[in-house]
C-alpha cells in the first residue's frame, strides 16, 4: 500500500511537470523550523500508565521546483521535505519516572500551489497551498532497563498551507502550517502537524 500511494504521488508530479505551459523551471533548496504537536489516538492516551509529550521542536530540510511564469497570478510546483524533533521525556504518570524519550521523523512529497496575493510585480508574496504523500514513524528510545526501544512507521498523507515572501528573486521566506495523517491501523498517532517557518534559495 505505502508503495503504491508513493508510486502514484510521484506519477502525479511528473505528469504535472510534464503538461505545464511553463516558461520558468526554479530549483530550489532550504531548511526549516517550527513547533510540531502530536495528536494521539484517544485509546493509547487513555490507557497508557504514562505521559506522553505533545510538543517538540521540529527541524527540516526540503528541496524541489517551482514552475511558471514569474508574472503569472498561478504557478506550480513540487518539493521534498525531511523533518525531525527534538526528543521528549514519556514518563509514569504517579511516580514520573522517565520511561523513554520520543521523537518523530517525516518524509513527504507534495505537489504546490502558489497563488500570488500581493497584487505587486516587483516582488511576490504568494499563498501556497499543498498535498502529497509520504512515510513517518516515531522512535521511542527506552530509559529503563526491563523495556526495549521501538520504531514504528507508517503511510502518510501530508498537506500544507502557508505563505512565501519573496525579498529578492532568489530568496524566499516561508511561513506555514503542514499536516500528517499516518494511514496505518493501530499507530498510536492520529495526526501531527509542524507550524514554523523557512527560508529557502530559488536558483
Amino acid at each position: 500500500m505505502k508503495t503504491k500511494l508513493l508510486l502514484i504521488g510521484t506519477s502525479a508530479f511528473a505528469l504535472s511537470v510534464a503538461g505545464a505551459s511553463a516558461t520558468e523551471y526554479r530549483p530550489f533548496v532550504g531548511v526549516a523550523m517550527g513547533v510540531q504537536g502530536i495528536i494521539y489516538d484517544d485509546a493509547i492516551e487513555d490507557s497508557a500508565p504514562y505521559y506522553l509529550p505533545k510538543d517538540f521542536i521540529a527541524f527540516g530540510i526540503e528541496g524541489g521546483m517551482r514552475f511558471g511564469s514569474y508574472d503569472k497570478i498561478y504557478n506550480g510546483g513540487f518539493s521534498v521535505n525531511v523533518n525531525t524533533s527534538d526528543s521528549e521525556k514519556v514518563s509514569y504518570k504517579f511516580t514520573n519516572e522517565t520511561y523513554a524519550k520520543l521523537k518523530t521523523t517525516t518524509l513527504t512529497t507534495t505537489y504546490d500551489n502558489f497563488i500570488r496575493v500581493s497584487g505587486n510585480k516587483a516582488k511576490r508574496i504568494d499563498l501556497v497551498l499543498g498535498a502529497g504523500v509520504g512515510a513517518m514513524n516515531y522512535h521511542l528510545d527506552s530509559q529503563i532497563a526491563t523495556a526495549e526501544d521501538e520504531t514504528a512507521w507508517s503511510t502518510a498523507l501530508a498537506f500544507k498551507a502557508g505563505l512565501d515572501f519573496e525579498l529578492t528573486k532568489n530568496l524566499t521566506l516561508s511561513a506555514n502550517m503542514r499536516m500528517f495523517v499516518p494511514t496505518r491501523e493501530h499507530y498510536n498517532i492520529a495526526a501531527s502537524y509542524v507550524a514554523g517557518g523557512a527560508i529557502k534559495y530559488i536558483f
